[in-house]
């Protein structure tokens, strides 16, 4: 069977973060959309990705085995990535056809002839619009996302779905002294050694999972539903709560209900709260950000040129790849900061900055594109990494919008 998964017209409502990779590609829990999806449709199904023009050829440096914005459309089932699929909905697709399926008033799969396929792809695609054609529509219990805080507010649903994709040590955790532990049945480590002493962990409201190669430093406290990636380092004293930490992260201080899609460092203390940050981020020592105003109204966020009520009272910051924190800096309600951004501030930056900007005491300054690449050459060198010649390309494009 053939499989498309797509982004839709709406992708760029996932800004910052999804400037720079597909929508699909966000974390949403243990896994990100399209490697939730990998665990769900079969093994033999071939897979081809629809993505935004400009996102092209990075999509195919992320993803060599498979097709991305293929010329030729097979019959075959279409899938919005940016959605919380469920394995019955997604089971109902593949026996149906010629149907087009929604959820929340939007269009999020179908199964469609070649013929369909292409005509959709001949006006455009699922990047420009929705399908025009009059086939049968069917609601589904799955539910998309439109906006970063939505995935937040669905890391208790996605870590309680998504556990039963890895392994139980309890055997390994029960006999290991160095731990604390508070219902141990809901928690997954992969090396428990590489726990130190005094470390508790408290899966009473959701399960923890700690992959491979994670360090967690003494006297930190751990709660659930909590995620964290490969090669992450959590510091002394560190309290992690009802998060999602991705791979190759340093982290430290207080973090709650947070994705940090990975490779990024908040290493000292400071509060990081109802935050989603990209990859190869850096919050300087003392960083904070403030997750509910004082008058206990829904917080309000810039995203693609609008202002959106998120209806939420607890809203942190949304911080893009490649972007800095100078010391001590104070983050407001609702803020929005873009790709390769550097804020040294004495006080609140606004709550919305412009990608590739400095923000130095009240000022806004462009960065110069190559300084902003060899800085990335540098900070990703440090991991054994290189700034790939997609990467270059995708910014350098993104610079020039941003000048435009």
């Amino acid at each position: 069977m053939k499989y498309y998964i797509y982004e839709n017209k709406c992708a760029e409502d996932f800004e910052p973060l999804s400037l720079t990779r597909p929508a699909f590609d966000l974390r949403c829990g243990p896994f990100t959309f399209l490697e939730r999806l990998f665990k769900l449709i079969p093994d033999s199904a071939e897979i081809s990705l629809i993505v935004r023009e400009n996102l092209v050829n990075l999509a195919r440096e992320m993803y060599p085995d498979l097709e991305v914005n293929p010329g030729d459309i097979e019959q075959g089932i279409w899938l919005l990535g940016n959605v919380f699929w469920r394995e019955d909905d997604l089971k109902q697709i593949a026996n149906t056809s010629s149907e087009i399926f929604q959820s929340e008033d939007m269009q999020i799969g179908a199964n469609l002839s070649q013929q369909e396929g292409n005509d959709w792809m001949n006006k455009g695609g699922p990047v420009s619009a929705d399908l025009q054609l009059d086939l049968p529509t069917t609601k589904l219990d799955s539910l998309p996302v439109n906006y970063l805080w939505e995935i937040l507010q669905k890391i208790p649903w996605t870590m309680e779905e998504d556990t039963r994709h890895f392994l139980k040590r309890n055997e390994i955790i029960n006999s290991d002294q160095n731990l604390q532990v508070i219902n141990p049945s809901n928690i997954w480590i992969e090396e428990p050694n590489k726990i130190k002493p005094a470390v508790v962990i408290d899966a009473s409201k959701g399960s923890v999972i700690i992959e491979k190669n994670v360090e967690i430093g003494p006297f930190s406290y751990l709660k659930g539903p909590l995620f964290i990636g490969k090669g992450t380092i959590v510091y002394p004293h560190s309290q992690i709560k009802e998060s999602v930490l991705g791979p190759v992260c340093r982290v430290g201080g207080e973090v709650a209900g947070t994705i940090i899609q990975g490779w990024s460092n908040k290493a000292h203390d400071g509060y990081l709260g109802d935050a989603f940050l990209g990859e190869w981020i850096n919050l300087g020592a003392g960083t904070n950000n403030s997750n509910l105003k004082n008058n206990y109204t829904s917080v309000k966020v810039t995203v693609n040129g609008k202002i959106i009520d998120t209806g939420s009272l607890f809203i942190g910051s949304f911080i893009g790849d490649h972007s800095k924190t100078a010391i001590g800096t104070q983050l407001n309600t609702g803020t929005s900061i873009g790709i390769g951004c550097n804020i040294v501030s004495k006080g609140f930056p606004p709550r919305f900055i412009q990608p590739f900007t400095w923000f130095m005491n009240g000022k806004h300054v462009s960065t110069k594109i190559e300084t902003f690449i060899k800085t990335g050459e540098t900070v990703k060198s440090r991991r054994g990494l290189s700034f790939s010649a997609a990467e270059r390309e995708l910014c350098r494009s993104l610079f020039d919008q941003k000048q435009e």
